[in-house]
């Protein structure tokens, strides 16, 4: 049984903004009938001077184990961290005349156990090794002092690291007067595009009022395992891995050469998508909105209607010898 407890500064964070910085410009001044440039000097940085590096505080308890012989052994881990001290670029009154200067102000925590197991035997001349681990792993924003770092990616109090960060989907509008009669995020919308949830219920679909988080980018889960086998000078291995409980995205590189230039894709994609030439039947059960240069502004919007289940397991290496 064991336990352990550290604490470790975090260096590389860039430009450490310790120091008030100084920016240097021209300036055309109207004088005796010409225009004369002057250069001048203001500070635009407010530099707090007892900023440190932000910590990370780990706790962990665990165990190692054997059974039967040692030929069953089990390691189990728990742990919790806490990254304080993160630097955050909190806004102070404008009347100062600076940029927000960088504080020590945001708080970031994880939490996950480990599993490994691992058997090994023989019977006979047959020697084998079977092992597996599984982890679990999550992350939380606990303080930001009420700011937001928004984006594909977002960092917002509550939610998970690195969120995603956008629109909510509700399927693809089928006709005309579905999207005359709903909230739309531009006057190009038509029937095959997708359809966004309005949020707020202000009657449009806008960024400050209608993206949320989506769910977290980072695996969850994270697993893998080997076996080994060997008899009269022959052996084979095979490992694999995986992971689970994640959102991936498809990206514009994947969608969009199809969706706007109508290029090579994927066959999944190939005849799957909202046309006008297709059945209405056929369009109810589109996975993809419409061909159209003209959608890009309302499709490619981040959103739901892109993650996909990230989940997936390999076989890395199969070996024989």
């Amino acid at each position: 049984i064991r336990a352990a407890w550290g604490r470790l500064g975090n260096e590389r964070i860039g430009n450490y903004p310790y120091q008030a910085s100084m920016s240097f410009n021209d300036v055309l001044f109207y004088q005796g009938g010409a225009i004369t440039p002057v250069q001048t000097a203001a500070q635009v940085v407010y530099a707090v001077q007892d900023i440190s590096w932000e910590a990370t505080e780990s706790f962990d308890v665990g165990i190692d184990l054997g059974l039967l012989n040692k030929r069953l052994s089990i390691t189990a881990d728990y742990y919790r961290k806490e990254t304080k001290d993160i630097l955050l670029k909190l806004d102070i009154p404008s009347y100062l005349g600076f940029e927000a200067p960088d504080q020590n102000a945001g708080v970031v925590g994880a939490k996950g156990w480990d599993l490994e197991l691992n058997w090994r035997d023989k019977i006979g001349q047959l020697g084998y090794r079977i092992g597996a681990n599984f982890s679990d792993a999550k992350t939380e924003i606990i303080d930001l002092k009420g700011t937001q770092i928004r984006g594909t990616n977002a960092q917002i109090e509550g939610y998970e690291f690195n969120s995603w960060f956008g629109y909510r989907s509700d399927g693809i509008y089928q006709t005309s007067d579905e999207v005359a009669g709903s909230a739309v995020l531009n006057n190009n919308t038509k029937a095959g595009d997708i359809r966004y949830i309005d949020i707020d219920n202000d009657g449009k679909i806008t960024p400050e009022g209608d993206m949320v988080p989506l769910g977290g980018a980072l695996p969850r889960h994270i697993f893998g395992g080997s076996a080994y086998l060997d008899y009269k000078g022959f052996d084979f291995s095979i490992a694999f891995q995986g992971v689970g409980k994640v959102l991936s995205r498809l990206s514009n590189v994947q969608v969009r050469p199809f969706l706007e230039n109508f290029g090579n894709v994927p066959l999944n994609i190939d005849g799957n998508y909202w046309s006008a030439y297709n059945t209405a039947e056929q369009n109810k059960t589109a996975s993809y909105p419409r061909l159209s240069r003209a959608s890009a502004s309302n499709n490619y919007q981040m959103s739901d209607f892109w993650l996909i289940n990230g989940a997936y397991f390999r076989v890395k290496n199969i070996t024989l010898g």
